[in-house]
């Protein structure tokens, strides 16, 4: 079993999760590390300048979109990432700081 994580939810991350879902079997961990809780479609902003489109048709939030995936959702910014582990710990690890509480926290990839 392994754990994916991927760091960021832009157009790359959020297609990047899902393809993996679709492609790994449940053994296997799929999370989404993202400072943003949402998603936008950046190629559309155009459409909300000029008034043809709302800013609500352009952007929806990514939790649910994951949860009903079976991809996990961590709303935090990715600030260390060490493959090889570090000093605390042998196993892979990506350090965050969670945007809602402002608290510091280690993800084990195994």
């Amino acid at each position: 079993m392994a754990k994916v994580v991927v760091i960021g939810a832009g157009i790359s991350g959020h297609t990047t999760a899902l393809t993996l879902r679709k492609l790994l079997n449940k053994k296997h961990e799929v999370v989404v590390v993202s400072p943003n809780g949402n998603y936008q479609w950046v190629p559309s902003n155009i459409w909300v300048g000029i008034g043809q489109m709302t800013r609500d048709q352009v952007i929806f939030p990514l939790e649910p979109v994951y949860k009903k995936q079976g991809i996990g959702f961590i709303q935090a910014a990715a600030k260390n990432f060490y493959p090889e582990g570090s000093a605390n710990s042998e196993k892979p690890l990506i350090k965050v700081v969670l945007k809602k509480a402002r608290k510091k926290l280690s993800i084990t990839i195994s």
